[in-house]
């Protein structure tokens, strides 16, 4: 019985690391390379940021990461102003689009996260 309690106990502190280490990563990211290179950015579920001119995020994005369940809404301009994109996927290299090194702020949302 002891043995049983034991193993019991061990098991939910590893089901405890394993559930909390899901939720504390980033639900989305953005990189300032393609590929996923280079200095980065994580966004929890329901963050948002705002990047004014002059700051080193301002117009530098080049490639993303969006977890499934969660979108990335992306802005040309600060405070959420300007025209949009909504990503719900990763996004190897923006260079192909007109969003590389446009994006000055940025929504997180996530239905499931």
């Amino acid at each position: 019985m002891r043995r049983l309690a034991i193993l019991t106990a061990v098991a939910s502190v590893l089901y405890a690391d394993v559930a909390s280490a899901q939720y504390n990563q980033a639900a989305c990211i953005m990189f300032e390379n393609g590929n996923f290179r280079g200095r980065s950015i994580g966004m929890g579920a329901e963050d948002s940021v705002n990047f004014r001119g002059g700051q080193f995020w301002n117009d530098r994005v080049s490639s993303v990461i969006v977890r499934r369940g969660c979108t990335l809404v992306a802005y040309e301009d600060s405070r959420m102003g300007g025209r949009s994109i909504e990503i719900t996927r990763r996004i190897r290299n923006l260079g192909g689009s007109d969003w590389n090194d446009r994006i000055s702020s940025a929504e997180c949302t996530c239905d499931d996260y």
